[in-house]
């Protein structure tokens, strides 16, 4: 288990109820524009604790939103969500294991994921998964975090990662670009959006030094709370250096 309930606890006091990284609405509504989800049925991969999928279905109109993760304490607390905000008939969440997703081909109009992938090591059997349960011309839309090609050796992100729980299996921009080209995605493209996350990283360090500390550490401990600002810190050392890419990839099924 990567995400226990005082990180998660953590998490969500930087980006809000539901949220397990940064971006928000914003974000959503950045990776959606231009794709109509109104009525449509939307997988969501790495639904972790189901504020991407509120938006999915109330502001993006979704008719149907499935999310799957492969943490039961995260699906707990997503059905936990989406009962008390009265969406249950519309935002359903799964328990799955890691691998094969399981559902028939062609079932989804929309396949999205947020910040989960990267926990994902083979990513070509993902993008071949996700074209699979697309239906024909429909959408896959992600954020991902990815790093440049030489990441792997950079003391930054080797100090950045010294400092978090997760376990991350990164690729450079140009390898998740061509995996998705033999997935046989088409127009596919992989988007850097590491300026903006530069900017909301710096905010999330200010408001940790800031007096906002002393209520995290009320609520998840003084020892997570100081690790929460380390990773920040960490992180920022990462995305000032360009070995951290922050991307949004998108293709659609032919």
């Amino acid at each position: 288990m990567q995400y226990a309930k005082d990180f998660t606890d953590a998490l969500q006091f930087m980006w809000g109820e539901g949220f397990l990284s940064p971006g928000g609405p914003d974000e959503v509504a950045e990776m959606v524009a231009g794709i109509e989800l109104t009525g449509k049925r939307v997988l969501d991969i790495g639904s972790g604790l189901g504020g991407v999928d509120i938006l999915l279905a109330t502001d993006h109109g979704a008719a149907e939103v499935i999310g799957v993760d492969v943490e039961p304490q995260l699906v707990e607390s997503a059905r936990a969500l989406i009962a008390a905000r009265g969406l249950t008939e519309r935002v359903t969440f799964q328990l799955v294991e890691p691998g094969a997703l399981p559902f028939s081909d062609a079932s989804f109009d929309v396949v999205f994921s947020k910040d989960a992938m990267v926990h994902v090591e083979d990513k070509a059997a993902l993008y071949a998964e996700v074209l699979r349960v697309l239906k024909p011309r429909g959408w896959f839309t992600a954020a991902d975090w990815l790093w440049a090609e030489d990441a792997g050796k950079s003391a930054v992100v080797e100090a950045w990662l010294s400092m978090g729980p997760l376990k991350f299996a990164f690729t450079p921009p140009a390898v998740a670009l061509r995996a998705m080209i033999n997935a046989g995605f088409a127009e596919r493209r992989v988007t850097d959006v590491r300026r903006r996350l530069q900017q909301s990283n710096r905010k999330e360090i200010e408001v940790l030094e800031g007096p906002a500390r002393q209520r995290l550490a009320a609520i998840v401990g003084e020892t997570m709370a100081s690790n929460r600002l380390a990773s920040a810190k960490g992180r920022q050392g990462a995305l000032d250096s360009g070995d951290l890419i922050p991307s949004h990839l998108r293709g659609r099924r032919p």
